[in-house]
């Protein structure tokens, strides 16, 4: 029987179908690959085909990526695939099976295209000429970039918001990216808050109201989206917390 891992802190998954044969054949043609996991009941994963993954720049960018579907709700995908608990989410995989970037919920076709190019970056593949800006790396399997699937994940699991305005050029920013959020106190004490990131000025960002002075800066939010608080500018993880706590007690 053949056995494949996933080497990013993620299970031993067991391949079955055309997940298997789809890995099988990017370890014997040493190319990548793309997993998209969906949902039946899912309005972001139908909005994500229809408005992203349509997009001729998105399926340009994709070309050299073996791209394989899988349900969430499948027999085989609760089987063989790490625990998926919000769709759509996006694997992006190496020929070794080692995962390099882990993408949930909704991203329009710009935002999904910086993550392409992200992923073919550190595969060390040739990047696409329409994408020009970069990813931040940090720990992309807790963020979410789409505030309104965001509120929808909130609300389905009993969570509260936390929408973190980020800015790449900012010293600050990236210290609290590398720092604060990484500290495992901080970690524990967002435990019941969604995380969700964007750009300052972004069209995510104007959408939402969300036009700090500072960036970064942090709003805390019920899953309704009604403010609980806003922090804003560099906070070490010692003065973070008490913002949190803060939050907490506005629930």
């Amino acid at each position: 029987m053949n056995r494949i891992t996933l080497f990013l802190f993620v299970p031993v998954i067991m391949v079955a179908g055309d997940l298997k044969d789809t890995l099988l054949k990017a370890k014997r043609e040493h190319k990548p690959i793309m997993v998209y996991v969906k949902a039946q009941e899912c309005q972001y994963c139908a909005k994500m085909k229809k408005t992203t993954l349509s997009d001729s720049k998105v399926q340009a960018n994709i070309k050299d990526f073996l791209f394989v579907v899988a349900d969430k709700n499948s027999a085989e995908a609760k089987k063989y695939l790490p625990s998926v608990r919000y769709t759509p989410t996006v694997y992006f995989i190496s020929s070794k099976f080692k995962v390099v970037n882990t993408v949930k919920g909704y991203l329009g076709k710009e935002d999904f295209n910086l993550w392409v190019d992200d992923s073919k970056a550190k595969l060390g593949m040739s990047t696409s000429k329409n994408v020009t800006s970069s990813v931040s790396t940090t720990k992309s399997d807790i963020w979410m970039y789409d505030v309104e699937s965001a509120k929808d994940y909130a609300s389905q699991t009993g969570k509260q918001l936390m929408i973190y305005v980020d800015k790449e050029s900012s010293k600050w920013a990236k210290k609290m990216r590398k720092e604060t959020f990484l500290e495992e106190t901080v970690e524990k004490a967002l435990s019941n808050f969604v995380w969700v990131k964007v750009q300052k000025d972004s069209p995510e960002a104007q959408r939402y109201g969300l036009n700090p002075k500072y960036a970064p800066s942090v709003y805390f939010m019920r899953a309704d989206g009604t403010a609980l608080a806003t922090a804003e500018g560099y906070f070490a993880p010692k003065n973070f917390l008490k913002w949190i706590a803060y939050a907490k007690s506005k629930i």
